[in-house]
Formats: structure tokens, C-alpha cells, sequence
């Protein structure tokens, strides 16, 4: 939350999250691969894709699938890159990617969103699919595909059951040692990995069993003054009122402090009044974006979210808002907030503009919540 007064209210973009096994390290995550044209034929009134021919053409093995391993299409595609992308009427595929440690083997895990009723001309992997160390040169080849497929030609026929679904096609290598920080796959043309150099993540098991929790964080609630009456942006008068805030000692403004729970994620965020009274809005759509999921808001505790409302205090407190979010991934150690645009509306001085926080740390912020403890105001005339 951000006060509206000429300052803006916070923001961001990004993130998603596939079903992980457990113990899984993720290497890399969500990144997108730009697939060639694919020729799109109708017959009895089926569509069927023709993949663009690869290098491995004169290959005459071919696999027909029609049980195959699937991910929900609503767990991919949260970015901003379409699954598929149309240009002068040509159909293009944005293909994602994911590479993780599973057990004792590294894994390539190569989604391809199935939206036809037939796939002709797909390939997967070959001998030639490697991961190669860009620091050591030491090649990691792959050993065997899921589905079996390794070296052919693929045909896909649609399940019953496939709208919504993405196919989830692995290959398995080695697995990379823990020095291992930059590499380049080569072998996996259909998603455009001819020698692509990745730069790895640092290895975060999706268990932690070391992970500790915060108990839930006690904060005095506003107290209600004065109910929305026939709320209107653009007339403060039905804008609702509160007071007897979470009073602070000073901090600067814009200031963060997280507890982080197995049910919910606090972050309490310092705010400066300049006014006896002043009017703070808070988006309904605030999310904390992290590279392996988004914690959408549940609540702001004992404010609303969405409109605008009036805090009366004194000019000089300072006072902490709390949003509550849904839990944070185990694996998460940083995070972006972001908040969008709120409506415009008429009052002096108004801009409810987004602005975006990254790469804020976990447990750093965890550090800050003595600074939100909460200090009785004091006044000396």
C-alpha cells in the first residue's frame, strides 16, 4: 500500500509454478523458446499441426503417442509469452522449458501445449542431445526420454480430456554437480536448443527441511469512524474513515518487514502520515511474484482493498499496514510485489500509479520486524 498523495502505490509482473516433484531442485525455470511456423491442415473435421522439419529429417523412426504425461495448461503461460502466437495469419508455438535435479539424474522437462487434435512431425531428443559445462566442457549426454521417444519422429493423437492440458515431455542426463552454474544444450531443435546457454539457479531444494516459521504477527487494527456510504472514487465524502492506527516508531517511508507462516505471508509496509487526515488505497490484486509461483492478497488487516479510505491520526505518525498473501513456496528466497494501477479519481495531487519491488529478499525482510513493533504516540506541548 501506498499513500496516493502525489507518491505512487507499490507494484510488478511474473512467475509461475508446475507441479515439482518432491526433493526437486530447480535448476532453471519458465523460460520460453520461440518454435518455427507450424502448418496448421483441417480434415474431418480435425485440426492437425505439421511440425517444420528439423535437422534430424532423414531420420525415418517415428512413435505414435496417445498417453503421454500432462501439466495443467493454467499452471503455464502466467508470463507475458503466449502458448501461441499468430503472425500474418501463420501460427507460431512459444514452448517453455524447465530444467530440475530429480534423484540422481538431471531433467529436461519440454512443454508443448497440446491444442490439435493431431501433432505429425515432432522431435524430441537424439544422441546428439547433450548439456554441456560452459566452465569445465564436461558433457552430460542424454541417457533416455519420458515418453519413450529418444531418436524419432513423433506423432501426437489428442486424449479425450486434452483441453487445458500441456504435454510435459522429458529428457533425462546426468546429474550436474553443484559447481555447475553456466551450460549450453545442444540436441533439442524442436524448442530451439541448438548450443542455448543457460545460467543456472543457485541450488534451492523445493523441501527445505530446514526451513523455519514465524508465529502469525499480532497488529492493532484500525478502528472504523465513519462506513462507505454509496462508495464513489470520485466523492471522498462515501469514502469510509478509520483511526487508532498500528502507530510505529519512525521509519522511512515505503519500508518492509515480512513474517513468513505455513498459512499466510505478512508484509507490513511503514507508512508517513502528513495530515491529520489523508487518503491510502490498496489494490485488490496486489500479488507476490516469486520463479516458482504468485501469492495473490487475501487481506489487508482491518482496511479494505480496492477502494480508497481516509486515515486520521496526526500529522508526524508513522503507522504500519499490513497485507496479508498467500503462502510463500518453501523454496522462495526472494520476491517481487506488485501492485497495478488503481482507477484514476478526482482529488488534488491524486496519481494511483504502479511501481514495481524486486528482488527483495526473505529473510532480510524477516529482520525488520522489530521496527514494526508497536509505539504508543507521545505528544509534548
Amino acid at each position: 500500500m501506498k499513500k496516493l498523495t502525489i507518491l505512487s502505490i507499490l507494484a510488478l509482473f511474473c512467475a509461475n509454478a508446475h507441479a515439482q516433484p518432491t526433493n526437486e531442485i530447480i535448476l532453471k525455470n519458465d523460460w520460453y523458446m520461440m518454435c518455427g511456423q507450424v502448418n496448421v491442415k483441417k480434415a474431418n473435421k480435425k485440426t492437425i499441426w505439421v511440425m517444420p522439419d528439423t535437422e534430424n529429417s532423414w531420420i525415418k523412426d517415428s512413435v505414435l503417442l496417445e498417453d503421454y504425461p500432462t501439466v495443467k495448461r493454467d499452471s503455464l503461460y502466467r508470463n507475458q509469452k503466449a502458448e501461441l502466437y499468430f503472425k500474418k495469419k501463420m501460427l507460431y508455438l512459444t514452448l517453455q522449458c524447465k530444467l530440475a535435479i530429480q534423484g540422481d539424474e538431471t531433467v529436461l522437462h519440454c512443454y508443448f501445449p497440446m491444442s490439435a487434435d493431431y501433432v505429425e512431425n515432432l522431435w524430441l531428443a537424439s544422441e546428439e542431445t547433450a548439456i554441456v559445462d560452459m566452465e569445465t566442457g564436461v558433457q552430460y549426454r542424454a541417457k533416455r526420454t519420458f515418453p519413450d521417444c529418444m531418436r524419432k519422429h513423433i506423432s501426437i493423437k489428442a486424449k479425450n480430456n486434452a483441453d487445458g492440458e500441456v504435454i510435459d515431455f522429458q529428457i533425462f542426463f546426468p546429474k550436474l554437480p553443484e559447481t555447475t552454474k553456466n551450460v549450453a544444450i545442444f540436441g533439442v531443435p524442436t524448442w530451439y536448443m541448438r548450443g542455448s546457454q543457460i545460467q543456472l539457479n543457485n541450488r534451492q531444494p523445493t523441501k527445505d527441511l530446514s526451513i523455519t516459521y514465524d508465529s502469525v504477527p499480532q497488529f492493532k487494527e484500525p478502528r472504523l469512524v465513519r462506513a462507505e456510504n454509496n462508495y464513489d472514487r470520485n466523492n471522498h465524502e462515501s469514502w469510509s474513515a478509520y483511526t487508532d492506527a498500528h502507530l510505529i516508531k519512525p521509519i522511512k517511508d515505503g519500508t518492509m518487514a515480512l513474517w513468513r507462516t505455513r498459512e499466510a505471508t505478512y508484509l507490513a509496509i511503514a507508512r508517513e502520515q502528513n495530515w491529520t487526515r489523508e487518503y491510502f488505497g490498496i489494490h485488490k490484486d496486489a500479488k507476490l511474484l516469486t520463479e516458482f509461483d504468485q501469492c495473490n492478497l487475501k487481506e489487508i488487516i482491518g482496511l479494505p482493498t480496492g477502494h480508497i479510505f481516509w486515515i486520521e491520526g496526526y500529522s508526524g505518525d508513522y503507522f504500519a499496514c499490513v497485507l496479508v498473501f498467500e503462502p510463500l513456496p518453501e523454496n522462495a528466497t526472494t520476491f517481487t510485489f506488485k501492485e497495478p494501477d488503481g482507477e484514476p479519481f478526482n482529488m488534488w495531487g491524486a496519481h494511483w500509479g504502479g511501481q514495481t519491488i524486486r528482488n527483495l529478499n526473505v529473510n532480510e525482510l524477516r529482520k525488520n520486524q522489530s521496527l514494526f513493533e508497536y509505539n504508543p504516540r507521545i505528544i509534548k506541548e
